[in-house]
Parts: structure tokens; C-alpha cells; sequence
């Protein structure tokens, strides 16, 4: 598919990215999550899988830098909580993570079913907070 549609944001960007993350290539992945950002006009959900990319590739002031813009364009707009909950799980803010994942279940968010599968989640599989969000979401 890249091969015939390589500037295709949603292949180019959150899925190979994803896996590259998932692979331990982080570095890798940060170049096609900023070329998915450009592509997307940023994305709110490119950004905040673009600030788990850098905070495991060392980055973390360009991560922080880029959750303080999700912090602005939230006071003018709507941003998906599960950009935040990425950001802060990437930046291990597991209490901050937490909080936004209260906020993605009020919203119904898609992130909410992937919970007992994505392997972003695993850290926080031995919290009880974790156990009670999947007994609220009905994953139990």
C-alpha cells in the first residue's frame, strides 16, 4: 500500500507506526510520524502517538512541548481524549493517563476496546485502576 499510496496518512502514519513503536524502533517511527502530522493538518491523535514515539526515543522535552499544544488547542477546540491518554502513558503519567481515560469513557471513545489487547496498556495492567476502567467499560 505505501508503495502505491505513499503519502496515504492513515497507512504511512498511526498503523506503521504503531508497529514500529511496538518493535522497539521508536526512532524509526518518528519520521513517519511527523511526515502523518504535516499530512493530517496535526492530527490530534497523530500528535499524541507522536509523543509516545519521542519519549521512548529520549525526546522528552519535544514531548512535552507537543502535549502543552494539545493543552492549547483544547481551549479552543476538541481534542480526542485518547490523545491524552497516549501522551501521558508515553510520558508514564500513569495518574494523568488515568484522568483521561475517565474523560474517553464519557466520550465513548474507540480507544476504550482496545484496552485488554494494545500492548501500550500493559504497564498498567497490574493497577487497580486499570482492572476497575475494564469492569467499567463492560471488558470484564
Amino acid at each position: 500500500m505505501l508503495a502505491v499510496k505513499p503519502d496515504d496518512a492513515s497507512t504511512l502514519g498511526i498503523n506503521l507506526a504503531w508497529a514500529l513503536i511496538l518493535n522497539h524502533q521508536a526512532a524509526e517511527a518518528i519520521p513517519v510520524l511527523e511526515k502523518s502530522v504535516s499530512l493530517t493538518h496535526r492530527s490530534p491523535g497523530v500528535l499524541g502517538t507522536l509523543v509516545w514515539a519521542y519519549t521512548q526515543a529520549g525526546r522528552r522535552s519535544d514531548a512535552v512541548w507537543l502535549v502543552e499544544e494539545l493543552k492549547k488547542r483544547q481551549q479552543t477546540g476538541y481534542v480526542p481524549a485518547a490523545a491524552f491518554v497516549f501522551s501521558y502513558l508515553g510520558l508514564g503519567e500513569n495518574d494523568e493517563a488515568f484522568a483521561w481515560f475517565d474523560r474517553a469513557c464519557k466520550e465513548q471513545s474507540n480507544i476504550l476496546k482496545y484496552l485488554k489487547v494494545f500492548p501500550p496498556f500493559d504497564s498498567l495492567r497490574a493497577d487497580s485502576r486499570f482492572n476497575d476502567l475494564i469492569r467499567r467499560v463492560g471488558l470484564d
